[in-house]
């Protein structure tokens, strides 16, 4: 199997599929990671300033700040990174995004179950396509997924997408007839 590769399921067909022409790196969720994150630093560091008596404190100190800054700075790298690799299908039954940077990811949801396609539009052409709208937490928890322990999935969201209205109507069309189909 190689990068990019979608495995469909039998009888499955493909109505769309792309990869991102564009990889923004930052996206709605980080109106709310980076001020959390900025909060992080600034209380590691107050709290430390007061206490870097022992080599203990100044440990503590540096591996908060490293992951402080991590947290700034590394989701937006890795998301950027990862959409190098990332190939979206949109079948007769499931919209899927598989990606890879370490190991391969795929993320797939059946379209019967979904909300309505939305666009956020990009330049140009190009944009972002949700399923239902999104709100800032979801956008910041998109890596962690929504649900409870092992039900819990990621929202499948298409980053980047060429011209986003065409491929937004794709999309609302498979998703209502998969609507009609499974009623």
């Amino acid at each position: 199997m190689h990068e990019g590769q979608i495995d469909l399921l039998p009888g499955e067909r493909v109505i769309w599929a792309g990869q991102p022409v564009r990889r923004p790196l930052f996206n709605p969720g980080d109106y709310f990671n980076v001020p959390v994150g900025l909060l992080w630093l600034g209380a590691v560091t107050v709290f430390f300033a007061a206490n870097h008596d022992t080599a203990f404190h100044t440990a503590a100190w540096v591996v908060l700040t490293v992951a402080g800054v991590l947290h700034l700075a590394g989701r937006p790298l890795i998301r950027y990174l990862r959409l190098a690799s990332t190939t979206y299908a949109v079948t007769d039954g499931r919209v899927i995004a598989t990606s890879s940077l370490v190991r391969r990811k795929e993320e797939s949801a059946a379209l019967a179950g979904l909300a309505d396609p939305v666009v956020t539009p990009g330049p140009g052409k190009t944009g972002t396509i949700t399923f239902g709208r999104l709100g800032v937490l979801a956008w910041a928890s998109a890596n962690f997924g929504a649900g409870t322990g092992k039900d819990r999935k990621p929202p499948v969201i298409l980053v980047g997408v060429s011209d986003v209205a065409k491929v937004r109507e794709k999309l609302a069309k498979a998703v209502e007839e998969a609507r009609n189909r499974n009623p």
